[in-house]
Parts: structure tokens; C-alpha cells; sequence
């Protein structure tokens, strides 16, 4: 009996052990599984602090729509998405995002008081706290800390910042943004009453190395605006940082084709190539072996057929794919009373402008010039307009345009534009990627037609993007580019147009294959790609068409 009473201790005592270990070990794994959950759930709110980020954006996005040219740079809007909330704000930025190279700054900012409209600032601390320009208020405490942004636009000339141990001026018209992996800021009022109120003056100073600048003094005076957009998501203690730069309305540059219509078979055949879009709110006639870089877009269901032949797409290169039974679009955002209201060069009647570098040679009768020199307007935009009084000879805003470019300019006109010679870039390298040194640029804009002319020589080239908006008369075949008696016009070669033609009426430059034979010219169209991000000064938009050049994100 001993024996059993001690052999039962021994095992009382063994599952005494192994339930302890038992126990600890699903202690262990209790703990193990609660910091699982709660890295879990850590990522979790991160990732809801991204999309809620990211609904921000979007819904900044769709303010800059509402607004239009309402809108203030400098506004702030919040909201609820979810479980989470977010803090997004608007400001006006270059045309290209900041390329500046890192820097040592140091040194104190005065900030625009929170009671103007026209006033930027934005504070984004590396713990994840902001602070906006309608924070800067009696109540809100000075505050220090690190930072990874500081967005300000100054309150008068100022010079009192040190950028690499040389003072940094900074001009009270434009906008600044300091940004870095963390740099020390200090926020402050100059002056409290004795409640603690802050009632002077609000400054930030600044003291950072490796800090990127930019500043919106390139940024574009054009019809096409520029928006920076950064926007706070947060979800209990977890925040993301969403960055949309180079927010825009599209313009009318993005297209390389667009026609509202046409004489019916106009085809896009073999040896065509289109690096833009390419739309058309009629049936497209393709055969052969074109090539489409990015998409192309009909209203109709199918593509077209013809009299004597039915589209064939078996050899067609879609590399951006296609797509039938597109919404219609409309030109009605080509506003010609809106462009010469901003032109700041405007000419009565018909003229002759010849390109010729950063000049301009101007032959107009009712102005009394012939070929006389001229500086590129102020803002890039030249209109032609229909005098209202004779002699009735000189009295249509037509102008004849020719020459070379060295700089950025649109013609716009009451009527059309006539092309007889070359029209050419003084740099003529407009590829994309790193052998673009191009910064020339040409918008042609025609309330009615854009035409090339008879004694146009063969192989023609136009760099340019060209509008023949076709509004100037009531005829449903007007607003064509077209080259004038292509149907009896010898065999001209090429007709070259390094930029993207957006038309009314479908006009035609050529035949291939018919009754006539071969006459006028064959088609080479390339598209100008530097246009979608930076279009011709003050380029009509496209309505409700937005785009952005960057987007990042980071936690805080």
C-alpha cells in the first residue's frame, strides 16, 4: 500500500508539472497572440489611415472641380470616413514637381495671419500632428517638435532664413515648401496677453540638413493652373500622409486627334502612329497596321465601314487598349471670349506673324507694320481680332503663321489660321525621357478653320498643337484643319505636325488609292507629349478633366 501511495505522489507531482508548464506555455502563447493582434491591428489602422489619406485627395480633388477658378489656394477641409477623420489641404505649386536638391536651412519665417484667404500654411510633424492656417488662432500654444513639412507663405519680403549659410530671400507673392526626412521647428506667437492669448504676431523657425525647397515662382500665370494637394488620414493613433503634386485640369493639348465629325471615310491606314489620345464622336476608319500608344475612343459602337471596304483591326496595334460606345465630349470649354480677355497682345484684322526666335515680325495694314519686330507678349498669348469697321479687305481676325520658335506661345483668332510655310521649334528635340531639352512650344487656336495653304512647300513641318473650333460661322463643316485643294494637289510627301490636331470637322489632307490616285499629302502625325503635363500658354481646358504629375505617401 506504501508503494502505491508513493507511486501516486510521483504522478500527482508529474501532472502538477506538466499542467504548470502547460500553463505557461499558453500564458506564452496568449502573449505572443495579444502582440500579434495588436501589430495586426496597428497595420490595419495604418492601412485605414492610407485609404482615408487617399479619400482625402480624391475629395480635394473634386473641390478644385467645384470651385473652378473660384478656388483659393491656401484651403483647408476636413472630414469623416469611416472610423477615421481627415485633414487635407489645397495650395498652388509649380508645374512640375520640386526637383530642388537637399539643403541646410536655417532660420525664422513670419506667417500671414489666418484671416486672409489668399494666406498658405501647413505644418505636418513627424509624430503625426498638423497644423493649418486656421489653427493659427488666440487659443493654440506654442509648439516645437520635428518636423517633415513646412508649407508658408510669407508675410511681406522677408530675409531673416539662411539656405547653405547664404541669406534666402523670401517674397511675400510666393509660396514655400521646406521638406525632410526631420528637421526642428519651433511655432510661436511674438506676443501673449495675460490670459496666455497669443496676440502678435505668428513665426516658425526652421533648422534642418538635407532639406528639399521649392517654391511656386515658376508656377504657371496660364489658364491651366497647378495645385499641390496633402492630405492627413487618421484612425485612432495611426496617421498617413497623402501627397498629390501637379494637380490640373487637363487642356486640349492631351489629344493628339479629336473630331466632333467628318465627310464621312476619312482613314487612319498603315504607317500612322499616335503617341496621345485619340477620340472621335463619330465612327473611325482604320486599316492596316497603325499604331496606337495610348487609347483611342469612339462614340460609336463599331468602327466605321465604308463604301468599298470595312474597317480591318486584325493588323492594328492597340497598346493602350480601345474603347466603343465612349461618352460624347464637347468643345465647349474652347472659350475665344475668355482668351482674348487674357491675351496681353491683342491685333485688329488680318495679319501676318513670322516666328522668328524669341521675337516677333508683325505685318498688319489697319496697325500700319510690315515685318515690324516685336516682343512675345508678357503672358504668351497672342488673339487676332475681327474688326468691327472697314476696309472690309483687312477687316477678318485671320492670320498667316510661319517661322521659327524660341519660347512658349499660342495664337488664338476671331476666324482662321493659315499655314504656307514651315513652322519649326528653334530646338526641335521634343522626345520624352532624358534627351528632351526642349522648351519651345506653339498653340494654334482657329475659331474657324486652320488651313494649310496651296503654296505650302511639300514635306511640310508644323510644330505646334492646332484647335480649329469651327463656332465663327454656322456651317456643320466648319472647324477643320485640312490642306486646301488636297484632292488636285500633286503628291506632296509628308505632312509632318509634331504636336496634335483637335478639330470640329474632320478635314482631309490628301487621297490614297481612289480615282485621283495619290495627291496632296500622306500623314505624319507625332504626337507632342510634353503637352499633357505642360500645355501652350493659356491652352483652353478640357471640363472636369484632371490629372496629377506625382503621388506619394508615408505614415507620420
Amino acid at each position: 500500500m506504501k508503494t502505491a501511495n508513493r507511486d501516486s505522489g510521483v504522478v500527482l507531482v508529474a501532472v502538477v508539472c506538466l499542467a504548470a508548464v502547460a500553463a505557461v506555455l499558453a500564458i506564452g502563447l496568449l502573449s505572443e497572440s495579444g502582440a500579434m493582434l495588436k501589430v495586426a491591428g496597428r497595420q490595419a489602422a495604418m492601412e485605414q489611415a492610407f485609404y482615408i489619406a487617399e479619400g482625402g485627395a480624391e475629395r480635394a480633388v473634386a473641390y478644385i472641380q467645384q470651385a473652378g477658378t473660384n478656388l483659393v489656394a491656401g484651403n483647408t477641409i476636413t472630414g469623416l470616413i469611416g472610423s477615421g477623420r481627415f485633414s487635407t489641404s489645397i495650395f498652388g505649386s509649380t508645374t512640375i514637381p520640386s526637383t530642388s536638391g537637399a539643403h541646410t536651412v536655417e532660420g525664422w519665417i513670419n506667417i500671414n495671419p489666418n484671416n486672409s484667404a489668399g494666406n498658405e500654411f501647413l505644418l505636418l510633424m513627424t509624430d503625426g500632428e498638423s497644423f493649418t492656417r486656421d489653427d493659427l488662432d488666440q487659443d493654440l500654444a506654442d509648439y516645437g517638435g520635428t518636423a517633415s513639412l513646412v508649407h508658408v507663405k510669407p508675410k511681406g519680403n522677408q530675409t531673416d532664413l539662411n539656405v547653405d549659410n547664404v541669406v534666402y530671400p523670401l517674397d511675400k507673392n510666393y509660396a514655400y515648401t521646406f521638406s525632410a526626412a526631420s528637421m526642428n521647428v519651433v511655432l510661436t506667437n511674438n506676443s501673449r496677453n495675460a490670459q496666455g492669448k497669443a496676440v502678435g504676431q505668428w513665426l516658425i523657425y526652421i533648422n534642418g540638413n538635407d532639406v528639399d525647397i521649392d517654391d511656386d515662382s515658376g508656377g504657371s500665370s496660364e489658364i491651366v493652373q497647378y495645385f499641390t494637394i496633402y492630405s492627413v488620414g487618421t484612425v485612432e493613433a495611426s496617421r498617413r500622409l497623402v501627397i498629390l503634386e501637379g494637380v490640373h485640369q487637363m487642356s486640349w493639348a492631351k489629344y493628339a486627334l479629336w473630331y466632333e465629325s467628318g465627310p464621312g471615310e476619312i482613314w487612319i491606314r498603315g504607317g500612322e502612329r499616335f503617341d496621345g489620345p485619340v477620340h472621335a464622336n463619330t465612327y473611325i476608319y482604320l486599316k492596316e497596321d497603325p499604331v496606337f500608344n495610348a487609347l483611342i475612343s469612339s462614340t460609336r459602337s463599331s468602327w466605321g465601314n465604308g463604301a468599298y471596304e470595312n474597317s480591318n483591326t486584325n493588323a492594328v496595334h492597340f497598346n493602350a487598349g480601345y474603347l466603343l460606345g465612349a461618352p460624347a465630349q464637347s468643345m465647349a470649354s474652347i472659350n475665344f471670349s475668355n482668351l482674348v480677355a487674357h491675351a496681353s497682345m491683342v491685333i485688329t484684322g488680318t495679319t501676318d506673324i513670322t516666328l522668328s526666335g524669341t521675337n516677333i515680325l508683325v505685318s498688319n495694314s489697319r496697325g500700319g507694320w510690315s515685318n515690324s519686330l516685336m516682343v512675345f507678349p508678357s503672358n504668351g498669348l497672342i488673339y487676332i481680332k475681327t474688326a468691327t469697321n472697314a476696309p472690309d479687305l483687312s477687316k477678318t481676325g485671320t492670320v498667316s503663321v510661319a517661322g521659327t520658335l524660341d519660347g512658349r506661345l499660342s495664337i488664338a483668332c476671331d476666324y482662321d489660321i493659315k499655314i504656307a510655310n514651315h513652322i519649326t521649334y528653334a530646338n526641335t528635340n521634343i522626345a520624352l525621357g532624358l534627351t528632351n531639352t526642349s522648351d519651345d512650344a506653339l498653340g494654334l487656336i482657329a475659331k474657324h478653320d486652320a488651313i494649310v495653304m496651296k503654296s505650302a512647300p511639300n514635306n511640310l513641318n508644323i510644330y505646334a498643337h492646332i484647335i480649329a473650333e469651327g463656332s465663327a460661322t454656322a456651317g456643320l463643316k466648319d472647324g477643320s484643319f485640312y490642306v486646301q485643294n488636297y484632292d488636285s494637289r500633286a503628291n506632296s510627301g509628308y505632312l509632318n505636325v509634331y504636336g496634335g490636331i483637335v478639330q470640329y470637322y474632320r478635314g482631309a489632307v490628301g487621297t490614297f488609292g481612289g480615282w485621283w490616285g495619290n495627291t496632296g499629302f500622306s500623314k505624319n502625325y507625332i504626337f507632342d507629349q510634353r503637352f499633357t503635363a505642360r500645355p501652350p500658354p493659356q491652352y483652353p481646358a478640357v471640363t472636369n478633366d484632371y490629372q496629377w504629375q506625382g503621388w506619394r505617401d508615408k505614415p507620420l
